[in-house]
This record gives structure tokens, C-alpha cells and sequence, in this order.
């Protein structure tokens, strides 16, 4: 054979060759068909946009595997995905997204990193693009926050690895579904270096973010602790809330607290969530003073609050895909409501309500973007999803900042405040030493007022003193000589005449009587007046009492006076002035027989006994006496009873009495019941039994 022919048969050999591979490639195209795939250039270094090279399967029955997803009707369903991430928001739907990439020159990595971390369920299967590939033929990598993180390469990205050889391809596909998160999906091409440089930056940014909010909540605590205002306190539990939110959605949760993802971690995320909207609305009303500026929102921030409590038993009973999306929607009212106050409100209060007004605009414009792209009511990149963490931070800032104005204010105020309380405490003790100088000179006026009054008061009782001395002094005299002519005419009268004699007795007894009236009067006047110091020496109390009685019954004419001395005070002393004791038991004497008199002829009786180691003089009468309201006011200077009023008298008696008792170391007791009597008791210390040398001087007086 020439070599012209065989190369024409090798060349039909090549031919039918190749055709039955075109023949075989065209079969397994048909139940294969892939995207453009993405070629990894030599050298690779920096990302790889996914963009034009994906398509994606929408699963509403979360029922599709592997191999399902590989069937030529599978297949055929997928649609090219615009860019390169997926966005359905809160769904029950699952989705299958795939591309391809394919190796050059060398053996080069790329690291496909998927986010954001808080899907729950994200496999990736990777496997070669080859006719006739099965579901065998691909490697799973199960990522997602309900998986743990022992073999993942990165604890704050889903990252997997891909190293396809020179001129191969490698086919991969992607499962994502949710049971407590929106559904996102953003996937990019690293090399390993980009990555880790990019990891890098991405956890500086966290760290800032969260050390800002750490510093901003700190300050927040100190303002509460010198302004315990309860917007300090709210807005840093508020500020607490977002951290939490964002510490589980960027994965620190799981990678810190629940390594191995699942429940907990859902629980954690969920709940943190919605402790985010209950803290910030009571924040936000609280700052705005809604409840004093516009009660209705007030109660719709108070309604917020209550949905942040109700979504917790959602999460709890793995039901937050149902009350999720009107929880978004009470998220947005609320921020909406408290940027148009904020604004209606922005010029109130200066700087610090102009602040509110930027804080809560921006918060209202970051969340606006977030949860446009979290619910998918956009198609934006998963990037924007940061937009709330940085207007978070703004916001608290700007807040803060307004509560530093607004404590500054205070604090200026409290220094205008005090500047002109002390300018008015300055004043009023001007004012105090005008008014001191004034009362001093008016309490020295009424001094010298009360002096000249005391002075002729004294004046006056030395006067009536020395008046009765000058009576007693001049009535003597004459009632003595008429004394000794009736002693004559009675010398001169024979024995047998009866009757003259019977008449100058009574004489005699009336000038006894008139020059005892005179005695008593004169001791009274000189007891009110400024001698009455009583010269207190040991005294018999029958004497005093039998003294008193005899003087009595010269001195009184109605009722008869009756002793009455008990055996145990027969022999009691006591300390006492006798003339000064005596006036005052002659003055209740006094008192009884007039009040006696108007109702009988009843007798007085005058006791003594000893009660309790103490000696009572006691007078007694069945006269008219004193209405029960009024005993203890009848014992002041000029004050009667009232039922007295008709009785001849100053109402001084029982002053007298208590005056006298007092400066003997007693009291005056007073028993009465009005119409049927009194009895007036002078209660004196008793003196011990004296001793031989006593008796005989009580004996020679």
C-alpha cells in the first residue's frame, strides 16, 4: 500500500472517529446543557465575576435531589440567573443554582465563596462535566448555619474549593433553602490570596462596626448614670439589639456560641431579631417624647414594640417564615412614623432635635435598602443588605450625640440655674438682714413696751400692797380703841345683864372678823405681788389644815367648815411656807361656801390624808360645780366657770392656789361634776417621821 493511500485511510479513520465522538457529545449535550463555563486564567489572582455563567431551578416542592436536577426535564427548566446572586426573599421555595468552571495552563485554586451565613441550608455538589455523569460522580460540601463548622475553610463565609485540572471542567451545583431566613444567594470566584485579604478587610469592618456600637453603648451608660433619663438606658439596649442582630446574621453566632449551627442558632438569630425591633421602638418613642408630642404614635410605637414580643413564639415554635414578612412590615411603618416626626419636629428643641431628625432618616434610608433587598422587592447585590448596619451606626451616633447636647444643655441650664438661685439667694439674705434689722428693732420696741408694762404692773401690785398695808395700818387703830371701849363698857356692865354682854360678843366678834379679813386680804395682795417666794421649813400638816379651819369659820360666814383629819396624816410634815399654804387652803374654803350657799346649806368639809407617799388637802362641797369641759381651764388667771358667772368674784382664787401648790413642789387636782359638787386637792411631797430634835422645835413653834 502507498503511503498516499494509507494516509487516506488513516485520515477516514480519524473521520468516523470523530464523528462518533461529535455523535456521543451531541447525546450527552442534550441531557447536559451548561452555561458558558468559567475559565480560570493562568496566574489567577483576584475574583472571577460569575455574571452571564449561571443559571437557576426554582423547587417549590423542596423535593428535588441531586440527580433529579441532573434528568434531561430538570435540566431544560433551568434559567439563565441575572448577575450573579439569588434574592427570594422569605419563601418556603427552594432553588438550585449551577455554572461551570474550567481549568487553563497549571494547576490553579479557586475558592467559591457563597454567601450571606445565616442560610440554612446551602450543599454544594461538584462534580465533572462528562457524558453520562451521575450523582455519584459529585462531591457534597453541606454548608449553612444548620451545619457544623468542622471542615469549613472560613467560620464567616461558605467557602469551597475548586482546583480543576488543565482543560478540564468541573460542574457545580448549588442547593439553598431556608426554614427561619429569607433566601439570598451571592456567589464569586476568589483566588486564595484575594480571599484571605478580603476575609481580612471584611473582619476589620466588623470589629469596627461592633467596637463603634460597643463605645457609643458604653457612653449611652454613662450619660444614664449622671441623667437617669430612661431614653440613655433605651437607646443603649437598643444599640445592644442591633449588635446582637448583626453578631448572628454575619455568622459570629455560630462560629462563637453554636459551632454546630441548627436550632440554637435559629433560635438565637430569630430571637435577637425581634428583640431588636421591641427595644427599638421603645427607643424611638422614648427620644421623641411621643407620648407627650403625639400620643397616637405613641401607641403605634407601643404596637411595634408588642410585635417585637409576639414574633418570639414564632421562632420558638420554628414558625418565623410565617410572621417574618409582617414583622418587616411593622419594621418600616415604624421607621417611617419616626422619620416624619422626627422631621415635623426637626427645629423644637435646637441642635438636638435637628440631630433626630438626620439619625432617624438615615435609619429609615438604610432600612429602606435592606429589606428591600432581604424581600426581594428589588434586585439589588447582597452587599446593599449592609445598608441598616451602617445607617445603625450613624444613627446611634447622631443620637448620642443629640444626648450629649442635650445633657450639655442641661448642664448649662443647671449652671444658669444655679448662678441665679444663689443671685436670689444672695437677695433674700440681703433682704433676711433688712427684715433681722427690722425685727430686731421691733422686738427691741416691744421689749422696752414689755418692760414698761411688767414695770407698772409691779408698780401697781406694790401700790395695792402698800394700799392694803396703809388700809390694815389705819383700821387698826380705830377697831383697836373701839376694842378696848367695848372691853370698858363690858367691865362696866353688871354680871346679871345678859343681853349687853351677848351684844359686845358679838361685837368683838365682828371686829375679829373684819381685822382677819384685813390680814387675809393684805397676805393675797402681797402673794401676787413680786414677793411670792414662799420660806419653805418643816411644818405640821394638822396644824396647817386646823389653822386654816379655824381661820376659816372667823372668816366665813353660810356652811359650817368641818375638819376631818385622817389617823395616818395625824402626824405628817411637809416643806412649806404655813401663812403662804394656809391663804391658799382659806381660798378654797372660800369658794366652796359661796358656790355651797346657792345650793344648800351643805357643810365644807376640810381633809387631810396621805395617798402614795404623798399628803392631799382636800375640800370638799355640794355646791354647783363645774361643767366638765371647762375644769381644766379654771385653774388660769380670771377664769370662771360658766355657770359661776353670777357669783361675786375674780376668778383669781384658783390661780392663786395652783401658783402656791406649784412653789410648794405639788399640784392642784380638781374632782367636779356640775350640780352635784367639787373637791379641789392640794397634793404636797410628805416628809419623813421627824427625828427627836424636830419634834421638840415643832412642838416650841
Amino acid at each position: 500500500m502507498s503511503w498516499g493511500r494509507y494516509v487516506m485511510v488513516l485520515l477516514h479513520l480519524v473521520a468516523m472517529t470523530l464523528c462518533l465522538l461529535a455523535g456521543s457529545a451531541q447525546a450527552g449535550g442534550e441531557a447536559l446543557r451548561i452555561p458558558p463555563p468559567v475559565t480560570i486564567p493562568p496566574g489567577f489572582s483576584g475574583m472571577l465575576s460569575l455574571q452571564g455563567h449561571m443559571e437557576v431551578l426554582i423547587d417549590p416542592s423542596r423535593a428535588l435531589h441531586l440527580s433529579d436536577v441532573l434528568g434531561e426535564q430538570a435540566t431544560r427548566q433551568f434559567q439563565p440567573l441575572a448577575g450573579q446572586e439569588l434574592n427570594l426573599g422569605y419563601t418556603r421555595r427552594a432553588a438550585w443554582v449551577r455554572f461551570a468552571i474550567r481549568g487553563s495552563v497549571g494547576l490553579q485554586t479557586a475558592l467559591l465563596s457563597l454567601k450571606p451565613n445565616f442560610v440554612d441550608i446551602m450543599d454544594v455538589y461538584v462534580g465533572p462535566y462528562r457524558p453520562g455523569v451521575a450523582a455519584a460522580d459529585f462531591a457534597l460540601f453541606a454548608m449553612g448555619d444548620h451545619k457544623p463548622l468542622a471542615d469549613a475553610i472560613s467560620g464567616l463565609d461558605n467557602v469551597v474549593a475548586l482546583e480543576p485540572a488543565p482543560g478540564e471542567t468541573k460542574l457545580v451545583y448549588i442547593r439553598v433553602a431556608t426554614i427561619n431566613s429569607s433566601l439570598n444567594l451571592s456567589s464569586s470566584l476568589y483566588s486564595t490570596d484575594s480571599h484571605t485579604l478580603k476575609s481580612t478587610l471584611e473582619a476589620l469592618a466588623y470589629g469596627f462596626w461592633f467596637g463603634g456600637m460597643a463605645v457609643l453603648v458604653t457612653i449611652q451608660l454613662v450619660f444614664y448614670h449622671f441623667d437617669r433619663r430612661a431614653s440613655y438606658l433605651l437607646l443603649a439596649l437598643s444599640s445592644v439589639g442591633a449588635m446582637l442582630v448583626y453578631f448572628g446574621n454575619l455568622g459570629l453566632s455560630r462560629m462563637l456560641l453554636f459551632p454546630e449551627g441548627g436550632r440554637y442558632n435559629d433560635l438565637f438569630t430569630g430571637c435577637s431579631g425581634w428583640f431588636g425591633l421591641f427595644s427599638g421602638a421603645l427607643m424611638i418613642a422614648s427620644i421623641l417624647e411621643t407620648r407627650r408630642r403625639a400620643p397616637v404614635m405613641y401607641w403605634i410605637f407601643m404596637g411595634a414594640a408588642a410585635t417585637g414580643l409576639l414574633g418570639v413564639p414564632f421562632v420558638l415554635l420554628n414558625r418565623q417564615l410565617v410572621f417574618a414578612p409582617y414583622g418587616g412590615i411593622v419594621i418600616i411603618l415604624a421607621a417611617t412614623l419616626a422619620m416624619v416626626q422626627a422631621i415635623r419636629s426637626a427645629n423644637e428643641e435646637g441642635v438636638g432635635t435637628r440631630l433626630h431628625a438626620a439619625a432617624f432618616s438615615i435609619l429609615w434610608l438604610g432600612l429602606a435598602i435592606t429589606l428591600s433587598q432581604r424581600y426581594s422587592i428589588a434586585s439589588m447585590p447582597n452587599w446593599t443588605a449592609h445598608s441598616y448596619a451602617v445607617s445603625v451606626l450613624v444613627q446611634t451616633l447622631l443620637l448620642t450625640g443629640a444626648l450629649a447636647v442635650r445633657l450639655r444643655a442641661a448642664e448649662a441650664m443647671n449652671r444658669i440655674m444655679s448662678k441665679q438661685a444663689l443671685i436670689a439667694a444672695q437677695a433674700a439674705e440681703q433682704r433676711a438682714n433688712v427684715m433681722v434689722v427690722e425685727k430686731t428693732r421691733q422686738l427691741a420696741a416691744a421689749k422696752k413696751v414689755a418692760e414698761e408694762a411688767l414695770r407698772a404692773e409691779l408698780e401697781a401690785q406694790q401700790q395695792q400692797v402698800r394700799f392694803m398695808e396703809v388700809i390694815s395700818h389705819q383700821y387698826r387703830t380705830p377697831l383697836a380703841a373701839i376694842r378696848s371701849n367695848i372691853d370698858s363698857v363690858g367691865l362696866s356692865l353688871p354680871a346679871h345683864d345678859g343681853a349687853n354682854r351677848s351684844r359686845l360678843d358679838r361685837v368683838r366678834r365682828a371686829i375679829a372678823r373684819l381685822v382677819e379679813i384685813l390680814e387675809i386680804n393684805l397676805t393675797r395682795s402681797r402673794l401676787q405681788g413680786p414677793s411670792f417666794q414662799p420660806a419653805l421649813v418643816r411644818t405640821s400638816l394638822r396644824q396647817i389644815a386646823a389653822a386654816a379651819a379655824a381661820r376659816g369659820r372667823d372668816l366665813l360666814r353660810g356652811p359650817e367648815i368641818v375638819l376631818v383629819i385622817a389617823p395616818e396624816a395625824e402626824g405628817a410634815s411637809v416643806m412649806a411656807d404655813a401663812e403662804m399654804l394656809g391663804i391658799a387652803i382659806i381660798n378654797l374654803l372660800e369658794n366652796a361656801a359661796k358656790f355651797s350657799a346657792l345650793a344648800g346649806a351643805s357643810p365644807v368639809v376640810l381633809s387631810c390624808s396621805v395617798e402614795e407617799g404623798a399628803v392631799t388637802i382636800a375640800v370638799s362641797d355640794e355646791g354647783i360645780g363645774i361643767p366638765a369641759g371647762e375644769i381644766e381651764g379654771v385653774l388660769a388667771r380670771s377664769v370662771r366657770g360658766s355657770n359661776a358667772q353670777s357669783v361675786e368674784g375674780s376668778g383669781m382664787g384658783l390661780s392663786l392656789v395652783s401658783r402656791i401648790a406649784t412653789a410648794h413642789g405639788g399640784k392642784v387636782v380638781i374632782d367636779s361634776v356640775a350640780g352635784k359638787g367639787t373637791t379641789v386637792r392640794i397634793i404636797l411631797p410628805i416628809l419623813p417621821a421627824p427625828s427627836e430634835e424636830d419634834r421638840g422645835i415643832l412642838q416650841r413653834s
